[in-house]
């Protein structure tokens, strides 16, 4: 064999294991940065407040009250088995990095605190909600810390609202089932 020809296969060889080692360099580094999203994803804070108030109102619609606790919607429409551990009174809930502190105000009126948790929660909003079968008042805020969630009122004053920069959203309204019916 001529001495270019091997020099030249060799140089083939040498192009092969370059471009090889460079397709094996790129495709780790988009593994890598694949697993950083996953992962961020996984941590990120996702309010389930439409859920939770459209159940609301399905149990107020059933049984013509809001519940006392969590313990009462989770028989009545989520049926989670087991049951979750809703804290000592029934009120405290975790899903998806939030924090939900309800509070049963009269049969007609509920309000519920929903506040992000875990490493990203300075990313999420907030939110305080009050709502009866026909509408609900939302005001929507910065994350707080866990020291500053533990002092919070179950029901607090629109003025205490403000000093904690909660910004009130505009009001909802409902179509009841009796507006519903031609």
């Amino acid at each position: 064999m001529p001495e270019g020809a091997t020099r030249v296969s060799k140089w083939r060889l040498t192009y092969i294991v370059a471009l090889l080692s460079v397709i094996a360099g790129l495709s780790s580094y988009g593994w890598y940065i694949y697993t950083l999203v996953r992962d961020a994803q996984a941590d990120k804070s996702q309010p389930q407040i439409e859920r939770l108030l459209k159940d609301l109102l399905t149990y107020h619609r059933q049984t013509k009250q809001f519940p006392r606790n969590f313990a009462e919607i989770n028989q009545r429409l989520w049926h989670t088995v087991p049951p979750p551990d809703y804290g000592k009174d029934g009120r405290e809930a975790c899903t998806k990095n939030y924090f939900y502190w309800y509070t049963q105000v009269n049969a007609d009126t509920c309000a519920f605190w929903a506040l992000p948790t875990g490493p990203q929660r300075n990313y999420a909003s907030a939110f305080f909600i009050v709502l009866a079968p026909g509408w609900a008042r939302a005001w929507k805020g910065k994350a707080r810390s866990d020291e500053e969630i533990a002092h919070l009122a179950a029901i607090p004053s629109s003025q205490s609202l403000a000093e904690m920069q909660m910004q009130e959203l505009p009001a909802r309204v409902f179509k009841t089932s009796a507006q519903a019916a031609p």
